[in-house]
C-alpha cells in the first residue's frame, strides 16, 4: 500500500472515530439536558427503606416499583411528564393544569385523568400494574383504589394500608373471599 493510501485510510479513519464521538456527546447531551420535555422519575425501592420513613416524600407514595406513577396506561406514560411550562394536559379535554395538581385527591380534569392513583374522581379508571391484554383485569374503577379488596390480580389497587390492616382477596377459581395481609399476585395463574 503506498503512502497516500495509508494517509487516506488513517484520515477516514480518525473521522469516523470523531463522528462516533460526537454522536455519543450529542446522544447524552439530549438525554440530560433541562429543556428534555421528559423528566425521568426516580425509581425509589420503598421495601429497602421502610425503617427510614423520614426519607420518603409524600409525592413518593404515587410511584410505584417500576417507577410509573400508579394506576396509568403504560402506554399513556409519557402524558404524565409535565410540559415546558410545568403543566399537564388533560386526555381527552385537553384543559392544561399545574403539574403539581396530578395527584392532589382533588378532580381538576373533566375527564379524571389527573388522578390516575387517587379516587378523587367518580369516572376515574385505575390500570394495575400487570397489562397483560385479555388475560387478567386491566384496570378497575377509580373508587376501587385502596378500599380494602384486592380487584386488580397483582394487587396494585392496594397499596396504602398499614400492615396491621386486613385485605379482603378473592380466590379465582372458587370465587370465596378470604383475608389476607397482602394482595397476593395471581396474574399467572
Amino acid at each position: 500500500m503506498g503512502l497516500k493510501k495509508k494517509k487516506n485510510v488513517i484520515v477516514i479513519s480518525f473521522c469516523m472515530v470523531a463522528c462516533f464521538i460526537m454522536y455519543q456527546l450529542y446522544f447524552f447531551f439530549t438525554i440530560t439536558s433541562e429543556t428534555n420535555n421528559n423528566i425521568v422519575v426516580p425509581v425509589l425501592d420503598h421495601e429497602s427503606i421502610k425503617d427510614l420513613l423520614h426519607m420518603r416524600s409524600e409525592d413518593d407514595k404515587y410511584i410505584n416499583e417500576h417507577g410509573m406513577i400508579r394506576g396509568i396506561y403504560y402506554t399513556d406514560l409519557k402524558t404524565y411528564r409535565p410540559d415546558s411550562n410545568k403543566e399537564f394536559k388533560c386526555k381527552t379535554t385537553h384543559q392544561k393544569i399545574s403539574f403539581d395538581q396530578v395527584n392532589d385527591d382533588y378532580c381538576d380534569c373533566e375527564d379524571g385523568t389527573d388522578e390516575p392513583s387517587t379516587t378523587a374522581c367518580p369516572d376515574g379508571i385505575f390500570y394495575c400494574d400487570t397489562q397483560y391484554p385479555r388475560k387478567v383485569v386491566l384496570s378497575i374503577p377509580s373508587n376501587k383504589v385502596n378500599d380494602g379488596i384486592c380487584d386488580c390480580c397483582d394487587g396494585s389497587d392496594e397499596w396504602l394500608h398499614s400492615k396491621s390492616d386486613k385485605l379482603l382477596s378473592q380466590g379465582s377459581e372458587k370465587h370465596y373471599r378470604y383475608y389476607v395481609a397482602k394482595c397476593p399476585n395471581n396474574c399467572n395463574k
